[in-house]
């Protein structure tokens, strides 16, 4: 059975140095809703990127009453834009 890794991730300082973040995922609050990046990814899912949010995320299984939708909006040819909505 194939080992799943950890996807790298990093900590960028204005100046464009680079630290490692040792971490099973991570959460970016916006206003005041969450988005989590998991960064060890299911064995299915392997080499993309998901991202998560609501009832969905870890610890947060018991909020059931409103869903969250995910906004994708296209930017430039290598940008997209996600924002999450309570319905």
């Amino acid at each position: 059975m194939k080992e799943n890794h950890k996807y790298q991730a990093f900590a960028v300082a204005k100046d464009g140095t680079r630290q490692p973040i040792d971490a099973e995922s991570i959460i970016i609050q916006l206003e005041e809703e969450e988005i989590e990046i998991p960064l060890a990814p299911h064995p299915v899912f392997q080499g993309k990127l998901t991202l998560v949010t609501g009832s969905a995320i870890q610890g947060r299984e018991h909020e059931r009453e409103r869903g969250t939708q995910f906004i994708i909006e296209p930017g430039a040819s290598n940008v997209i834009h996600v924002t999450p909505k309570k319905i």
